[in-house]
């Protein structure tokens, strides 16, 4: 039989019709079911396997105390200084301006930003030529003045010899001429204060400086026309440069000096600047001589002012320049009894945790007086010889377990010690 027979016989297709065949469902539900039987299987092997394998012992031991870093509590005489900052500036600055009307014809070379001149140095030079004319007429009218006052002084003497051999009785003034001779004297005066006016604005056309210092801008050149009143340079002195400095009411008590203080020469409190200039740290030596006699209203700040004498001397290798930004610290007015830690030993700038003998932590709320880059001051809160811990401490609690150990003594730390704090 082939192929072709096979396809179109009728009695094998009705035998293939009449086999029974298995439902949809259930073809459905054992293709799901066979992986879900396989991965149920393998669950409940695992949990026999954990349920009758050995278990580990349990730890019944305590967890050890935490490690910390402590350094004991110095207790030492300290004079509490006082840090703040502020910007230079010069104690005496002025703008130049012309007295007299004219063109610049000539400048010094120290007419520059940033020249350097002394007190009575010519700095610019107006054209003299209107103002020597002036001097000219005025010396004119004084010999005119002088010759007819000289007339009246003789016609007053004839006058006076005359009445004595003709006269009777008292002469009157204008007999005598009085009034024309005083006339006179008062023409010679008006016309010598005309010259003295004349030859004062000659001097004017040359532009003085009025103290030793330096020339911060120049508002005239050779050439300009400037007019009476017209500014041609900025100047300041260069003898003192002032800081001006914020200081809050707990620095005035480190200071002892209320607001409104204006101190004496000798009793002045020293004040050490320093700022970094070119790259290297500079310093300066101050006094702080007076502190405003007013509040700030918005800071609640006082200010005081700080004065550098001979801030561009030739003995320091930098100026103190105005503008300059500065770090001052002024010495305190007295000599107090602190307890001294290391700075890692304040937390969070209010906490202090003391480790007692029986290693155990003291969580102590303080008040620092003072904090540097290196220590921290205590009036209270810490005894001396009192372990502190300086290292971190995740969740401090009182009563807290530890395990101290000793901080390595720092190479910086012992001559930052001694001295005073700022």
């Amino acid at each position: 039989m082939n192929k072709m027979d096979h396809d179109f016989n009728p009695a094998l297709d009705a035998e293939e019709e009449t086999k029974p065949r298995s439902p949809v469902w259930m073809r459905r539900a054992a293709v799901i079911g066979a992986p879900l039987g396989v991965i149920a299987v393998a669950v409940a092997g695992f949990a026999i396997l954990d349920a009758t394998g050995p278990k580990p012992d349990k730890n019944k031991e305590p967890p050890g105390a935490v490690a910390v870093q402590v350094a004991p509590a110095q207790a030492r005489e300290t004079t509490i200084s006082v840090t703040t900052q502020g910007e230079a500036r010069p104690r005496v600055e002025a703008t130049l301006a012309s007295q007299v009307s004219g063109r610049l014809l000539w400048t010094s070379p120290a007419f520059v930003e940033g020249g350097a001149f002394r007190e009575g140095d010519v700095l610019a030079r107006i054209d003299t030529a209107d103002y020597q004319l002036a001097v000219t007429r005025a010396q004119a009218q004084v010999a005119q003045a002088q010759e007819g006052l000289a007339r009246e002084e003789a016609e007053g003497e004839i006058a006076r010899q005359d009445w004595a051999e003709l006269g009777q009785g008292d002469a009157s003034p204008l007999a005598l001429r009085e009034p024309q001779l005083a006339q006179a004297r008062a023409t010679l005066a008006a016309a010598q204060a005309q010259l003295r006016e004349a030859q004062l604005n000659l001097s004017r056309t040359s532009i003085r400086a009025p103290f030793s210092g330096r020339l911060s801008a120049r508002r005239a050149n050779v050439g300009d026309l400037v007019t009476m009143g017209s500014p041609v340079a900025d100047v300041f002195a260069t003898d003192i440069m002032e800081v001006r400095v914020p200081l809050t009411d707990a620095d005035l008590a480190a200071l002892d000096a209320p607001v409104g203080y204006i101190a004496g020469r000798t009793a002045a409190p020293a004040a050490h600047l320093s700022a970094t200039i070119a790259g290297e740290r500079r310093t300066w030596n101050g006094r702080l001589m007076r502190i405003e006699s007013t509040v700030d209203s918005q800071t609640r700040l006082v200010y005081g002012i700080i004065e550098v004498r001979d801030p561009f001397g030739q003995r320091r290798t930098a100026p103190l320049a105005p503008g300059v930004f500065v770090t001052a610290v002024i010495d305190g007015a007295r000599t107090e009894q602190f307890v001294a830690a290391p700075r890692g030993a304040l937390k969070r700038n209010e906490y202090v945790y003391v480790i007692d003998n029986e290693n155990k932590v003291d969580v102590r709320q303080v008040r620092a007086a003072q904090t540097t880059a290196t220590e921290v001051l205590f009036r209270q809160g810490v005894a001396d010889g009192e372990r502190v811990v300086v290292s971190h401490l995740p969740s401090p609690r009182d009563g807290m377990s530890v395990t101290p150990i000793d901080r390595a003594p720092d190479a910086e730390a012992a001559p930052a010690a001694a001295r005073p704090a700022q």
